[in-house]
């Protein structure tokens, strides 16, 4: 990471002392700094889960949660600029063009914008709709989600892409600790408003992060719609987005639906129960990623090659795997006394929430498939997703065979991952020999 990215990319640039210290700060310490403060959210977060289940049923959850799908479906309109300023800011970076961020992450940012507006318009109508039908629940509900985008595409991913150095990191894991400390407080809307309460706990919080972000903001440009910059954009980012959202399709929208597709709504709500433990479990993978990935791009914009990007992942992968082994040791155990005390409306989903436990474990392996982006070679990456999506969905419809059981879902999900990972560390394995075999031979 280069002493520049220490400096924010609103004026001239500097590389004092200072910052080149800073800057050999290893992926470890960095990890470290994102994960310490994701933990300590996550641990607020899932308190704040907890509480929340006590003062709703798995009908009204579920209810909030089915609207709330339209948030994993609606990144699809971003055609992938936001993943190429991703890919693009860092690698610029290490190229020494630190104009060309400006122009880029203006460009984003404008897009971002107009999405956010498009969506909530289309949102907005919806809700009145169904106050027109009489429904207030949903068009609240509705309402709620046409701001939350607002978050969505701006805050969420928008801004936290642009947090890339040391400094960064840090600030970034404080506002998710603010954001979650602030979404545990207001649990107590829940207690008094049920779904409503649902509602406003939700755009407090977002409301608050997206602030906080703003004001931190690392590359202080405003909106400035370029077609040229747009372009750049979407021509790297698009297939970078395209597999992106297959994953993350797999794993949020797509899972969620079958769950209500086979089990109804409130086995939707119970299923929130094991989403959380997920969602929470994933944040030290997630976090070592978020680190790691910019410096792949970073080096691979001043070397050129990729045979050496995945020497950077090795070490942090083993060490996420290790912690996450004793972390899920501890969680199997200690779930259902916790769920059964807590949350006994939710003890049904126990038994789901155990085997969620293990999918975090295969993601602390994914940072090497950084790779693929910072390569471009997102055709072979979606050729592993797909090959984990046809093991899940096949492993899926034996489970359920007969009767679903919600146990079916976090099973199946387990076994496509390890496939999924199992494709890509072969292709994987396959490139870095392909270019070796490529280098002239020494002197």
């Amino acid at each position: 990471m280069s002493a520049a990215q220490n400096i924010e990319l609103n004026g001239p640039v500097v590389e004092p002392t200072a910052a080149v210290a800073r800057s050999r700060r290893s992926v470890a310490y960095l990890a470290g700094i994102l994960a310490g403060g994701n933990v300590l959210a996550s641990a607020l977060r899932m308190a704040g889960g907890i509480l929340q289940a006590r003062f709703v049923g798995p009908a009204v959850l579920g209810l909030f949660s089915s609207l709330g799908l339209v948030m994993a479906y609606a990144p699809f309109l971003e055609l992938g600029i936001l993943n190429g300023l991703n890919r693009e800011l860092p690698y610029y970076v290490g190229k020494g063009e630190h104009q060309r961020v400006r122009e880029l992450a203006a460009a984003a940012q404008a897009w971002a914008l107009m999405l956010s507006a498009v969506v909530c318009i289309g949102l907005l109508a919806l809700a009145a709709w169904s106050l027109v039908h009489g429904d207030l629940q949903v068009a609240v509900g509705w309402a709620t989600y046409a701001l939350l985008v607002f978050f969505l595409f701006y805050s969420t991913r928008y801004l936290q892409v642009t947090y890339r150095t040391g400094h960064d990191f840090a600030r970034l894991a404080m506002v998710n600790v603010v954001q979650n400390a602030v979404a545990l407080v207001l649990v107590v809307l829940v207690a008094v408003l049920s779904f409503y309460g649902l509602c406003l706990r939700a755009l407090i919080s977002g409301a608050i992060g997206a602030m906080i972000l703003h004001y931190w903001r690392p590359v202080r440009v405003g909106p400035k719609w370029s077609f040229a910059q747009w372009k750049h954009l979407l021509i790297i980012g698009l297939p970078i987005f395209g597999v992106g959202q297959v994953y993350a399709w797999w794993g949020a929208g797509l899972d969620q639906t079958l769950v209500r597709g086979f089990m109804g709504n409130d086995n939707l709500g119970l299923y929130q129960m094991v989403v959380t433990t997920v969602v929470t479990m994933e944040l030290l993978p997630l976090s070592v990623s978020q680190v790691v990935y910019p410096r792949m791009a970073e080096q691979f914009g001043r070397t050129g090659r990729f045979d050496g990007l995945v020497r950077m992942t090795i070490k942090p992968m083993l060490l996420t795997a290790a912690v996450m082994a004793l972390g899920i040791a501890a969680a199997w155990w200690l779930i259902e006394p916790a769920t059964r005390i807590i949350v006994p409306k939710y003890v049904d989903a126990v038994p789901a929430m155990r085997w969620g436990l293990l999918v975090p474990f295969v993601s602390s392996f994914n940072p090497i498939n950084n790779i693929f982006n910072v390569v471009r070679r997102q055709g072979l990456y979606l050729a592993a997703i797909v090959v984990g999506m046809g093991v899940y969905f096949a492993t899926l419809l034996w489970l359920v065979r007969g009767q679903a059981a919600l146990t079916a879902f976090p099973q199946a999900m387990l076994v496509g991952r390890v496939a999924y990972m199992a494709a890509c560390y072969v292709i994987v394995v396959r490139l870095v020999r392909r270019q070796r075999h490529a280098d002239p031979p020494a002197p």
